[in-house]
């Protein structure tokens, strides 16, 4: 059992981690294994090209050929440094952007259903970039397999699916076409010298896939990973219908109808359902209906004349459910036992079977609150009459009496008892329902004139929901960015400090005060602002400017530079609002982290007192709420100008819904879309029904609203998936009401003809 629990990986801690500002995170330190590793791997793969090349040139056939094995070679010798230092920037560059997944840096080559046309030098580069990748992967298949998964696993995209790997053949075979490009040499060269490096890179580059998995599994990510070969989902979920739009369903009913030779109905069923009507003469000494009368007889029965009930011979309790519009009863069972079902031909009592086991799975329903399902089940006799006019009814989805039970019950999904019967959607409903029962004898049209009504009242609605909803949005929004930010200041602070040793002083400034004003400009200004792109630079030069000085090149670029980089500091810890105190004490370090960097070429970290930031220099980001509750969301808009177009985009969305169960697992989230409605326990114990109307863009946190946009609440995707284990929270099957229904019927015979 304990090894068990040991191979048990938690998998929010690590996205938690990033968010966390200074710390080293796991990926930090496969940023900062992988960036060495790769450069020593390069550094050696540039040197066995030399030798290569060198005997190449030697036994050239050609002085075409002589000249580009000797150009190679001296890009190879003496530029090695220029390629190693411009991979390492490319690289890391690359494993940043494909960390973060950001939307702006969708990889282009994503999309392959889209064809370009590429310039003859582009597409050589580009196939040689291809072939430099798949001869790491060719070169790394068992080692690549476990890092996938476990960088999936920290970068908060498990499967890959909105990337490749930070780590993967793709990104280092692009970064090092990247650093050759930066040089002074040839395309023919550089493409030799591409083909040179596929020959000796792929090896060690294995070497350190295997270390990184080796240190992530020592950190439990994923400590054991086993093969599996995953199923395909099943193409119908539970409870839809089976058959094709267009089959013949009500043929396929009939069918297993006789092949099951009768099967209880409802609970109001005094027979089988194949079974003889009663006898309409014997049971109650009057004449049996004419079959020319069935349809005015049921045109009488839908607007609820009593006074002339009694001639269908029904019973009292069907009369009372109908006089009195009780629709969550089956009255179509009592009529199948009605001296009514006698007069009817075979095909028409069939048809009253099947559309009474349908309505038991309506009414059954627990999606539907009960006071809309007495509403629509008072459409039973009209939705008779359809079906014994047009039994394509059960097999075209686009029939306008069937989609308008459908819209009926998706609208319903999130009405909230406490609208009341005076609230606009159960008022709407009722008056579609009392039209159809007024107006409806043998056109079908008013279905769909009924569901362009619903579907003109929801549209209206949907527009006054995303107005309502779009503070809370945007507010979720400003906390996403605000939290990516600090990971990409995160990341260019890691990055810019790899492979350059700082003093200890330095080191805190740029990792604490430094790194919150970078993630500030960030979330304000953007990737693209000068003030991002001068702080990035600023950064750099610091680093540099307390490097030891070994030469005297180095000492005069220092006395230089240093004019111009104190005065952008000065600017900086402005910014960052330091008083005076902590103002002298940076400036007082710097000048001796300085000092000791040109005394004699050797840092002397002892010598530099550290400094003391102020712990509470913060900057004006939207603080990280990540509930593992559903709390509520404080609808605090900065960007107001934002929230028009924002209620416009929520206004136009297409919401997407799911059919399926409780997921087990965190990953499992993903299937979740927008306008999918989950039901949760409060802590009182009430059930609330919420519709995920917004997944914030980096899949951190989900905002859940009421039908009407109101009542915001968000929860992190740990917090949801436990809730969803505990059976604290479940999703609602959201499929189509009619598909459910049919479905579940066939199902139903299927066993029985068994």
């Amino acid at each position: 059992m304990e090894a068990a629990r040991n191979n048990v990986t938690n998998i929010s801690q690590f996205s938690r981690e990033r968010q966390g500002g200074g710390q080293h995170t796991p990926l930090d330190d496969c940023r900062e294994r992988s960036a060495l590793g790769l450069k020593r791997a390069l550094d050696q793969a540039l040197e066995q090209a030399k030798l290569k090349l060198l005997g190449m040139a030697e036994k050239a056939m050609g002085l075409d050929l002589y000249h580009l094995y000797m150009d190679t070679l001296e890009l190879t010798r003496d530029h090695r440094a220029e390629i190693g230092d411009a991979f390492r920037k490319h690289y890391l560059q690359r494993f940043n952007r494909e960390c973060r997944r950001d939307a702006a840096h969708i990889r282009k080559d994503a999309n392959c259903s889209e064809l370009s046309l590429q310039a003859p030098d582009d597409l050589e580069e580009s196939l040689a970039t291809d072939s430099l990748a798949n001869a790491i992967r060719n070169a790394c298949i068992e080692e690549l397999f476990g890092l996938d998964q476990r960088m999936g696993l920290l970068i908060d995209d498990p499967e890959l699916t909105r990337g490749v790997n930070p780590l993967g053949p793709e990104v280092i075979s692009e970064s090092l076409m990247a650093a050759l490009n930066d040089q002074d040499a040839a395309l023919k060269t550089r493409l030799l010298m591409a083909t040179q490096l596929s020959k000796h890179l792929p090896e060690p580059i294995g070497e350190i896939y295997q270390d990184i998995n080796r240190r992530l599994a020592r950190q439990n990510v994923l400590p054991t990973i086993r093969t599996s070969v995953r199923r395909a989902a099943s193409d119908r979920q539970p409870g839809q219908q089976i058959g094709a739009e267009g089959s013949d369903v009500f043929a396929m009913l009939r069918q297993l109808m006789a092949m099951g030779g009768g099967l209880s109905a409802g609970p109001m069923a005094g027979a089988s359902i194949l079974g003889p009507a009663l006898p309409g003469e014997a049971a109650t000494g009057m004449a049996a209906l004419r079959s020319d009368q069935i349809m005015p007889t049921l045109n009488r029965l839908q607007r609820g004349r009593a006074a002339e009930f009694e001639q269908a011979g029904l019973d009292h309790a069907v009369l009372d459910a109908i006089d009195q519009g009780r629709g969550q009863v089956n009255v179509l069972h009592g009529l199948r036992n009605s001296r009514m079902a006698g007069a009817m031909t075979a095909m028409d009592t069939m048809t009253l079977d099947i559309v009474a086991m349908v309505f038991d799975y309506v009414l059954d329903d627990t999606r539907i609150p009960d006071a809309i399902k007495a509403l629509i089940g008072r459409l039973q006799i009209p939705v008779l009459k359809v079906a014994m006019l047009d039994k394509t009814f059960f097999s075209q989805k686009s029939h306008p009496a069937r989609k308008l039970l459908d819209a009926l019950a998706e609208a319903a999904i999130g009405w909230d008892a406490g609208e009341g019967h005076e609230g606009g959607l159960y008022r709407k409903i009722e008056e579609l329902v009392a039209a159809i029962l007024d107006q409806f004898d043998d056109r079908i049209e008013v279905f769909a004139e009924a569901l362009e009504q619903l579907n003109a009242f929801l549209a209206e609605e949907r527009r006054a929901a995303a107005a309502a909803m779009a503070p809370s949005v945007q507010a979720v929004k400003n906390i996403e960015q605000a939290a990516a930010s600090r990971r990409v200041a995160h990341d260019e602070v890691q990055s810019s400090l790899l492979g350059h040793p700082v003093p200890s002083a330095i080191g805190a400034f740029l990792t604490g005060p430094w790194q919150r004003m970078l993630a500030d400009i960030h979330y304000k200004a953007g990737e693209d602002s000068a003030a991002w792109k001068g702080a990035l630079e600023t950064m750099a030069d610091l680093i540099w400017s307390v490097a030891a000085k070994v030469d005297r090149d180095e000492r005069k670029r220092l006395v230089t530079m240093l004019p111009s980089l104190l005065r952008r500091l000065d600017e900086a810890v402005g910014y960052l609002g330091l008083d005076q105190q902590g103002r002298d004490a940076f400036f007082t370090s710097l000048v001796k982290c300085h000092a000791e960097a040109v005394k004699d070429g050797r840092l002397e970290d002892e010598a530099i007192p550290l400094f003391d930031v102020p712990a509470a220099v913060e900057m004006d980001l939207p603080e990280l709420n990540d509930p593992v509750g559903f709390e509520p969301v404080a609808a605090a808009v900065e960007a107001a100008a934002e929230v028009p177009a924002l209620i416009e985009e929520l206004a136009a969305a297409t919401e997407e819904n799911i059919v399926g169960e409780a997921p087990d697992t965190a990953a499992e989230l993903g299937r979740l879309k927008r306008g999918c409605w989950i039901e949760y326990q409060q802590d009182d114990g009430a059930s609330v029904r919420a519709k995920l109307s917004w997944v914030s863009p980096l899949k951190g946190l989900y905002l859940f609203t009421n039908r009407l946009g109101q009542r915001a609440i968000s929860i992190n995707a740990e917090g949801l998936a436990a809730k969803l284990r505990a059976g604290e929270a479940r999703i609602l099957n959201a499929a189509p009401l009619m598909d459910c229904a049919v479905g579940s019927l066939m199902e139903r015979l299927q066993r029985h003809a068994a």
